[in-house]
């Protein structure tokens, strides 16, 4: 196992959290969903879909805060009123990152930085991991003390 090289913490408060609910669960619903997005040039970061409830699935994702009206309107243009139960936007939300090498090598990672948000009680919407880096989507206002308690956690 090689050793986690904590390179730093990141953030943005510019994003937003978007929200379909109620999808009909069928072959094609994400292409439709991030085809539609992509089509007008909307970036996506940290997606999200749910196990769901019977026939229905919930996806989630975050984009750039200037862009959520935008995606709002794309999705209920290219979806009829009847293929979900709601579309939810959230623009209280911010994302923060752990970035360092041998993330998904080092099992304590995630635990630690879960350990030092909850410390400071704050809480997770969503979680997204790759090999170089671990992000949270949190509320907004958490976002400055996320950092410092991450910077806390990691910086030795």
């Amino acid at each position: 196992m090689e050793k986690m090289l904590f390179s730093g913490v990141q953030s943005n408060s510019d994003v937003a959290l978007i929200v379909i609910k109620g999808l009909k669960h069928q072959p094609g619903i994400a292409a439709k969903i991030f085809g539609s997005i992509a089509d007008e040039k909307i970036n996506v970061e940290l997606i999200l879909q749910s196990i769901g409830r019977g026939p229905e699935k919930d996806i989630s994702f975050v984009v750039a805060q200037e862009d959520a009206d935008k995606a709002v309107e794309t999705l209920k243009k290219a979806f009829a009123e009847d293929d979900y139960e709601e579309i939810m936007c959230d623009t209280k939300v911010g994302i923060v990152s752990i970035v360092g090498a041998g993330m998904m090598s080092n099992s304590g990672a995630a635990s630690r930085m879960f350990e030092a948000l909850y410390n400071k009680g704050i809480n997770i919407k969503m979680i997204y991991t790759s090999e170089i880096k671990i992000t949270v989507l949190i509320k907004e206002s958490r976002v400055e003390r996320a950092v410092e308690a991450l910077k806390e956690q990691f910086q030795e």
